[in-house]
Parts: C-alpha cells; sequence; structure tokens
C-alpha cells in the first residue's frame, strides 16, 4: 500500500455492521443498542474510531428516519401540521445533529489514522526506528496503542513482511549487510598487499620502482584473515583453506 493509500484510510464496514444498519431499519431501539456494544468493545483500536463513528451515525440518522415516518402517518388523520413541525425539530435536534457530528468526526479519525499509518510506515522504513517506546514516543501514543496499529500493518501488508518481538519492530528485509573490512598489509618481500575481510579478491598494489624485485621461490605467507600460514609464489594468488582469504606473496 503506498503512502497516498495510507492517507486516504478508511476502515470498511463489516457484514455486522451492514447487519446492525439493516436492523434500525427493521427495529431502531435494539440497533442502537448492538451499535453502542461494538463501539464499546473496538474503539481501544485507532483504526476503528472513524468505523465506529461512521456506524453510530448512520443508525443515528435511520432511526431519525423512520421516526420521522411514523410521525408523518400518525398525522395523517388528524391533519396536526404544527405538532409535526415541532417534533421533527425536536428529534432533529436530539438524533439527527449529533449523527451529522458522529459522521464529520468519523470522516476526521480515517484521516488522523491515516497520517498516523504514514508516520509510522516513515519512522520504520526510513528512519529505522524499531523501538515500540521509541515510535511511541515520537508519535505520541501510548506504547499500546502503537502495538496494535502495527501488528495491524503487518496483517493488512501495510508493511514489509516481519513481526513484533519484545517491543521490537524485526523485518528481515530492511537488515543492512555489513560491510566487508577492507586493510593492507605488507608481504615479506616488501610488496604491499590489499584485502578485504568477506571478498574474495585481493588487489596487490603496484611495487614502487625503488623496491626490490620479488623473489620467484616459493615463500610461507601468514593470512592476513586468520593468520594461518600457506606456501604461495609471487605470480599468482592462493585462497587460505581457513578463511577463504586470497593470498598473494
Amino acid at each position: 500500500m503506498g503512502a497516498s493509500n495510507l492517507k486516504r484510510f478508511k476502515l470498511k464496514f463489516t457484514k455486522m455492521d451492514y447487519s446492525i444498519i439493516a436492523l434500525a431499519v427493521l427495529f431502531f431501539p435494539l440497533a442502537i443498542v448492538l451499535a453502542a456494544v461494538r463501539v464499546l468493545v473496538t474503539h481501544r483500536h485507532n483504526r476503528c474510531k472513524g468505523r465506529n463513528n461512521r456506524l453510530f451515525g448512520w443508525v443515528l440518522a435511520i432511526t431519525y428516519a423512520i421516526m420521522e415516518l411514523l410521525m408523518i402517518l400518525a398525522t395523517i388523520d388528524d391533519k396536526d401540521i404544527e405538532s409535526l413541525y415541532s417534533a421533527t425539530v425536536v428529534w432533529g435536534v436530539i438524533i439527527l445533529v449529533p449523527a451529522m457530528i458522529m459522521l464529520v468526526i468519523a470522516n476526521k479519525e480515517d484521516k488522523k489514522f491515516g497520517s498516523l499509518l504514514q508516520f509510522y510506515s516513515n519512522a520504520i522504513l526510513h528512519r529505522r526506528l524499531v523501538q515500540v517506546e521509541h515510535i511511541a514516543r515520537e508519535a505520541r501514543q501510548s506504547p499500546a496503542h502503537v502495538i496494535r496499529d502495527i501488528t495491524f500493518m503487518f496483517e493488512e501488508r501495510m508493511l514489509p513482511n516481519g513481526k513484533l518481538d519484545n517491543g521490537v519492530v524485526l523485518i528481515p528485509s530492511l537488515h543492512r549487510k555489513s560491510e566487508p573490512f577492507r586493510g593492507e598489509f605488507v608481504s615479506r618481500n616488501g610488496q604491499r598487499v590489499q584485502y578485504s575481510m568477506g571478498d574474495t579478491t585481493a588487489r596487490p598494489a603496484p611495487i614502487s620502482r625503488t623496491e626490490p624485485a620479488s623473489d620467484p621461490a616459493p615463500k610461507s605467507v601468514e593470512c592476513p584473515g586468520c593468520g594461518a600460514r600457506t606456501v604461495v609464489t609471487h605470480v599468482e594468488g592462493k585462497e587460505c583453506e581457513y578463511c577463504g582469504t586470497v593470498i598473494v606473496a
């Protein structure tokens, strides 16, 4: 999921949410109770706050529509339009206005969590923050919230494959390979040799004109990598049989 998608985060309704909304049409008092229970159970999750407000907002809006319909049907016979207007305003203030406020809050909560996801992604992937406590402190969230949010990101593949282990974000693909150690040594015949631990090449430095010519006879040379001695000639390099470092006489 790209950065722009993270900012546009919006948790979709589940089958349970749609069932609660449908129930509001048939029996709105029970739908309000179920929506309240749904909010109480899941509202500790940052990702659910927008969806919960949106769910409750829709349930209240449908409840208001059903009540308005019932009031219209009740006033058909007596034609008491003034009472209908009064009841519409009262129930609008009690139910419809809170419903609209909840829908606005839902949109803000989704944007807020989208920005939080973007922060987590940048902190982990670019700044290499892996300690939950450090991330929580900079995000101004509790460690428990950070753990739930990052776990959600792993589940939704918003982060590369990884896991949380003892308060540390572990993503194998982000582990940097250690750079090979490079060095230089002088062989017995006075030749400078560059070597690299973990590399398979050793590059002898050009021989200075003032240095004596190399002796073509085989010599016992100490390996710069592990210290083992081996016999090599000046015309060829030999790989150490113990550590793999190429040795040049």
